[in-house]
């Protein structure tokens, strides 16, 4: 879930300016999203960036990726080397006639876990933010230089961006000026965007509630208390607002579709901020209890997770973590 936030290391890398080219509308660019990921293309005359986000599973955990890198060569047929700040590992963009597949070691922008490739479905693009530049000191600069040291932005000039959810303080953007196609990064602060707006949601009155994570234990439950977080809960509104504790983060998103199954069970279709979506299996695993089973997509919740409905949590003990003094 890009939408599940974690600290980031970013790989920025070298961007060249045009300024001469005759600028058309790229065919790639756009945002490329499956579950849990995000691609964004921004082509520009003689310069792409291109954006990567998304999370996986690292151990009992989620690790997490967030890649910018720029375009060194583009070969025949449909291969484009990137370029990083690690020259002798190689990142590679396969251009197909109906995929984007991403290649690459993972080190420094994304860490160990991660599975050395990613697949993106063509039909699923989606358009760039479309932005205006305010102030009298908005700049499109390079992604190796300084700041202020790119081309200026005209304030109300249009910006296209990819920004995800709380955006960063630079997004990379893509301008075009007296008929060529810039791109670089800017500061979001610069930007009049439209406000993320949150899906319509599904009506889940009969779901809805605040939900603890419990373990079993033996033929009961236990609800684990730690000692540098809060017990892992759910909050679902009936209008399908939906929040995800995790303990020390949390991540908002919305149920936009749901599909009752049998004995209890129901699909949901949820999108988190930042346009990450995952397909949730929700199962009464115990209606005397109250204990529900969330398993689905590809992080959080691959291997299933069991919760109980806060108001039906009596006479489920509590197990505390021993913690030392000091905390």
């Amino acid at each position: 879930m890009n939408a599940l936030r974690y600290v980031f290391v970013t790989c920025v890398v070298g961007s060249v300016w045009s300024s001469t080219s005759t600028a058309q509308q790229p065919a790639l660019s756009g945002v490329y999203a499956r579950e849990g990921a995000a691609l964004a293309v921004l082509e520009g005359d003689e310069q792409t960036i291109i954006q990567y986000e998304s999370t996986f599973p690292q151990g009992q955990s989620t690790g997490a990726c967030e890649c910018t890198f720029s375009v060194r060569q583009k070969k025949a047929p449909g291969t484009w080397v990137l370029a990083s700040v690690q020259p002798e590992r190689i990142w590679t963009l396969t251009v197909e006639s109906g995929r984007l597949k991403l290649k690459g070691p993972g080190t420094g922008c994304c860490g160990a876990g991660w599975k050395g490739q990613d697949s993106f479905a063509r039909p699923s693009t989606q358009v760039l933010t479309a932005c205006k530049a305010k102030g009298t000191r908005v700049r499109l600069q390079p992604l190796e230089g300084a700041a202020g040291s790119g081309p200026s932005v005209a304030a109300g000039d249009a910006v296209q961006v990819f920004a995800s959810v709380p955006p960063p303080d630079l997004v990379p953007a893509r301008v075009v000026q007296g008929g060529a196609a810039l791109v670089g990064l800017v500061r979001y602060s610069d930007l009049e965007c439209p406000e993320p707006g949150r899906e319509a949601g599904a009506d889940v009155k009969w779901l809805a509630g605040r939900w603890v994570q419990v373990r079993t234990e033996g033929k009961g439950y236990v609800i684990e208390k730690y000692c540098d977080s809060a017990t892992p809960s759910l909050l679902l509104k009936s209008d399908g607002a939906l929040v995800v504790d995790f303990g020390q983060e949390s991540v908002e998103g919305t149920v936009t579709a749901v599909k009752p199954g049998e004995a209890g069970a129901s699909t949901l279709e949820v999108a988190y901020e930042g346009g990450t979506r995952e397909t949730l299996q929700w199962t009464v695993v115990d209606s005397k209890r109250n204990v529900v089973r969330l398993k689905g997509g590809t992080d959080y919740f691959r291997q299933g997770e069991l919760y109980v409905r806060d108001n039906a949590r009596k006479g489920i003990p509590v197990r505390a973590e021993a913690c030392d003094e000091a905390e």
